[in-house]
């Protein structure tokens, strides 16, 4: 029997039935990426995380076929929706134009829901002469890098603990330059079986950002495993339900009490540094690898894309907030920020979780595990927000004073987000 939901716009399907392509669960929350062509029912577009995992094209039938279903029984085509298989896989899918992304992973994060959103973006705008056509091979090698880059290379840090897979030397036939290999075997034959990133850039005079583009293309093509230990820039946030596994009193992943004082503090905004260096811990590394294990199998997530820009936009409206307030008072800045605020809710009803603290700054109410749409709402509120706010310092103070006051504000917030902006346009 399928059940269906409707969970922050994300349809949900629940599966009360294992299906014979669901694997074992492994040490890496994500499985298997296809992006199929609504219009053929084909996957030109595949990434096994899990070699062997399941049959692309089979996959794509069955997503073809649910997906025709859902729109049947509800009269609408949804662009987002998700099916739970048994207890340990499920499948995220976001709709485009003309094409489905499908993640399988062990467990739902929205780190992983707002990748699949930019996959299925970026290939549309790639590959729109696909639309038509049935299928072309070995044309998605550009693409297969970017998508590599999205899901490893952004979590590959010092810390991150490279693996050899038995076998690992067979595997090496699969890179079809041998200056890739040749790389990849000076890096790996300076340990035995695991090592991290700064222990592989020291022993084997690599740069930092040589190595992280050598691990992360052996692990792409199978070659190692990964565990993901967090960086002090990361800003990490627990998945939805991981909360009632993590704290649960059997403690069945069998945590050490110092990595649960660490995770029980994770609140989506807090840098990773100000956790681990700011508590006494006596068994740090113990407590790195198990974080690094809670992420690599989706019970802890980095912030999306959409929330981190979100904060961004924070940080300016505030810094605005408590920089004009010492030019034209604080009663007069209130005063302000009450008059954007009633007019903004009517036209961005987000515009009312934004509220102004007692010591004039500013902080948005933010959801536990906000879908990427509603945070890309959230951001056009606090856009909105930040024009209206120096519009009145314009008529108060003059433009010129707003207008650099406001650049000024950016150019200070971009510097303190640039560990969280690398890989976006601000």
């Amino acid at each position: 029997m399928i059940e269906h939901d409707e969970i922050n716009g994300v349809s949900e399907t629940i599966q009360e039935i294992d299906f014979d392509f669901i694997s074992e669960s492994s040490s890496i929350n994500e499985k298997l990426l296809l992006i199929l062509n609504r219009e053929t029912g084909l996957a030109p577009y595949s990434h096994e995380f899990v070699e062997g995992f399941q049959d692309p094209q089979i996959l794509s039938g069955f997503i073809s076929a649910i997906s025709s279903f859902m729109g049947e029984v509800t009269g609408k085509n949804h662009l987002q929706w998700k099916t739970v298989f048994g207890s340990d896989s499920i499948m995220l899918v976001e709709g485009g134009d003309w094409s489905i992304g499908v993640l399988v992973a062990s467990k739902e994060t929205i780190e992983l829901r707002s990748k699949l959103r930019g996959l299925v973006r970026e290939f549309e705008d790639c590959f729109e002469f696909l639309r038509d056509i049935e299928g072309i091979q070995n044309i998605f090698s550009d693409f297969d890098n970017y998508v590599r880059r999205m899901f490893v290379d952004e979590r590959v840090t010092n810390r991150t603990i490279v693996t050899k897979v038995p076998d690992w030397r067979n595997s090496m036939s699969k890179f079809n330059l041998p200056s890739i290999s040749f790389d990849t075997l000076k890096a790996l034959l300076g340990f035995e079986k695991s090592a991290t990133v700064q222990e592989i850039t020291e022993t084997q005079n690599i740069r930092n950002d040589k190595v992280i583009e050598i691990v992360s293309n052996a692990f792409w093509n199978g070659i190692i495993q990964l565990t993901y230990i967090p960086s002090d820039d990361d800003i990490l946030n627990l998945s939805e339900k991981a909360s009632s596994i993590l704290f649960s009193k059997s403690n069945p992943l069998n945590l050490s009490s110092s990595c649960l004082r660490i995770v029980a503090r994770f609140d989506g905004r807090t840098p990773f540094s100000q956790f681990i260096n700011n508590v006494t811990i006596p068994d740090k590394e113990l407590v790195l690898r198990d974080l690094g294990s809670l992420i690599n199998s989706g019970f802890i997530q980095r912030i999306s894309v959409e929330k981190r820009l979100v904060l961004f936009n924070e940080c300016i409206l505030s810094q605005l907030i408590s920089k004009g307030a010492s030019i034209v008072g604080s009663e007069k800045m209130m005063q302000f920020f009450e008059a954007v605020s009633v007019l903004g809710s009517s036209i961005h009803p987000r515009v009312s979780r934004i509220v102004l603290l007692e010591n004039m700054h500013v902080m948005c109410i933010l959801e536990e595990n906000m879908a990427p749409g509603d945070l890309d709402d959230m951001f056009n509120a606090l856009e909105y927000f930040i024009d209206k706010i120096t519009k009145h310092l314009s008529k108060s103070n003059g433009i010129i004073l707003a207008e650099n006051l406001v650049e000024r504000i950016r150019k200070e917030c971009r510097l303190n987000w640039i560990p969280y902006l690398t890989d976006l346009v601000i």
